[in-house]
Order: structure tokens, then C-alpha cells, then sequence
């Protein structure tokens, strides 16, 4: 298999066609499915049917294209990382989060190493959580921050923060006078969700079972700062991580936020290689980390 291979199907996956493909690729049509072609054979694999005279991939090509979006997540990192080098020479250091922590929580974390470290520069990269452990297992990063729910076999973990969910509407709103937000109390409201591979989004559906309730929702997002967003507009009421709403200062911009029970606790492990040691750089972040949470009132 060659790269130029893996590009076009990845490119056929992403928009459907083989036109479009080459369109996004800057190639000619025929070049793609000479690609295609090749990768077939090379891999034994039938990767796509015409249907309808449209292309319609085999569940083979939706196995594979999951491999080669991981290959490609990690060229990605390298030419990135190649960038980074260029720009700022091999030094720096690297913090990866997943979004909950990376959109809004992370700036006030390198506004604390900076003060401390003012010749030293830092790179953030935001991922899911399974791509934050990858970056830090393979040295892409030095630190992350992630979901508590991912294997986390192959690094270093402790504890970082657990944070509880509240929920989240327009100032003015008829649950604003309440001291906590209930499942009952949702009922029939315009829901602004969390996707639906969501840890939380999957535990607070559970609640929703079990009164007897069904949620009424109108958005799905994959981020607690959108969420946020979204009940400013009014689109809404919506359950966010609690941290979220206190890092991007969402209480000063309009939105109100009141405990939501039974609680939901959102919780971050903070990680490290499993084979490395730290420099002295590397925990100044990883206090500046703990400094910024506890400054907004994490545990």
C-alpha cells in the first residue's frame, strides 16, 4: 500500500465520489480510480459497489477506512510537529486536552506557566480523549488531560479534576430561580444534548429512564463550551461540565448555571509517559495545571 493510495480512498470515503475525490485531491478522476484500483489489489479487499450509479463502500472499505484515519491522525501529528520544529526549533513543550478542558480551561493553565516560564513556549493541541493518550503514550505531547474513561494502559495517569454537571439557560430563564435542576424539572424543555458517544450524555439519559422521563432535545454538540454557547442564544437548556462554564467565565456573559441532580461528575485524569522523565519544564506545566484548577475551584 502507498500513501498516494491511502489518500484517495480516504478522499472517496470522506465526499462519496470519485469526481469529488479528485476535485479535493487536485488529481484527475482517473488517477483516483487507478488508486482505488491498486489498493484493491493490493489489499485483496473488494472496496466499493455500484449501486444506482453511485459508489457505495463494502463493509471491508468501512473497516479499513477506520485504520487509515488513524495512520492519517498520526501524519498529521508528524507534519505538525515537523511545522512546530521549523518555527520554534526542537524545544517547547506540548499539552494535549480533550475539548472540555482544551477550548477554554487550557489558556488560563499557560497563563500561569508563562508567568513563571517566560522564555519557554507552548504548544496546545486539542483531541479527543483517546488521541490525547495517543499523542502522550508515542511522546507527541509531553502533557495531557483527558475523559477518565479511556484505556489508559499506556501511560502514566493521577487524578486530575472532578467536576460536576450543571445545567446551563439564558439568564431570566423559569429554572433560574431554582437552587438545582432535576430530570422532572427538564421535562419538555428544548434540550441542548452532548453527542451521543458521550460518557455524561449516556449517564444522564439513564436518569431521564429511570423517572420516566424523555428528553426533548433540539441540538446535539460535541463540546460542554457549545452547549454553553447555544443556551446564550436561547436555543435552549443544556447540562455542561461545571468547569467549563466557570473557565470561559460564562456567568459574566449572560448564562446561568445551577446544579443539576443526581449529580453527573465529568472527571479528567492528567498524563504522562509511562517511559520518559519529566524535565523541569514539563512539571512546571503540570503545576501550572493544578494551579489554574484550583484557582477555579476544581477538586
Amino acid at each position: 500500500m502507498h500513501l498516494g493510495e491511502l489518500e484517495a480512498f480516504d478522499a472517496v470515503m470522506r465526499v462519496g465520489s470519485t469526481n469529488r475525490a479528485a476535485d479535493f485531491l487536485g488529481i484527475s478522476q482517473p488517477a483516483v480510480s487507478r488508486a482505488i484500483g491498486r489498493l484493491a489489489k493490493s489489499t485483496r479487499l473488494t472496496l466499493f459497489r455500484q449501486v444506482g450509479g453511485r459508489l457505495v463502500p463494502t463493509p471491508e472499505a468501512q473497516s479499513l477506512h477506520e485504520e487509515v484515519r488513524r495512520a492519517f491522525v498520526g501524519l498529521d501529528q508528524l507534519r505538525a510537529r515537523a511545522a512546530m520544529i521549523r518555527e520554534f526549533g526542537a524545544g517547547g513543550l506540548r499539552l494535549a486536552c480533550y475539548p472540555a478542558l482544551g477550548l477554554s480551561f487550557a489558556a488560563k493553565a499557560i497563563q500561569n506557566y508563562r508567568a513563571k516560564q517566560k522564555a519557554g513556549h507552548v504548544t496546545l493541541l486539542i483531541a479527543g480523549s483517546n488521541a490525547v493518550r495517543d499523542m502522550v503514550a508515542s511522546g507527541q505531547a509531553d502533557v495531557g488531560l483527558a475523559a477518565d474513561e479511556i484505556d489508559a494502559s499506556r501511560v502514566s495517569t493521577q487524578p486530575f479534576m472532578s467536576s460536576s454537571a450543571v445545567c446551563v439557560m439564558p439568564a431570566g430563564h423559569r429554572l433560574a430561580g431554582n437552587e438545582t435542576v432535576s430530570p422532572t424539572d427538564l421535562a419538555g424543555e428544548p434540550f441542548i444534548a452532548l453527542s451521543p458517544d458521550d460518557t455524561a450524555r449516556g449517564r444522564i439519559e439513564r436518569l431521564f429512564e429511570d423517572a420516566g422521563l424523555q428528553l426533548r432535545t433540539v441540538v446535539e454538540t460535541q463540546y460542554s463550551e457549545v452547549v454553553c454557547n447555544l443556551a446564550l442564544e436561547g436555543v435552549g437548556v443544556g447540562i455542561a461540565n461545571a468547569m467549563t462554564y466557570k473557565a470561559s467565565r460564562f456567568d459574566q456573559r449572560g448564562l446561568t448555571a445551577r446544579p443539576f441532580v443526581p449529580a453527573v461528575p465529568f472527571r479528567a485524569l492528567l498524563l504522562t509517559a509511562t517511559e520518559r522523565q519529566n524535565s523541569a519544564q514539563t512539571d512546571s506545566l503540570v503545576s501550572a495545571l493544578y494551579e489554574a484548577r484550583n484557582q477555579l475551584g476544581g477538586l
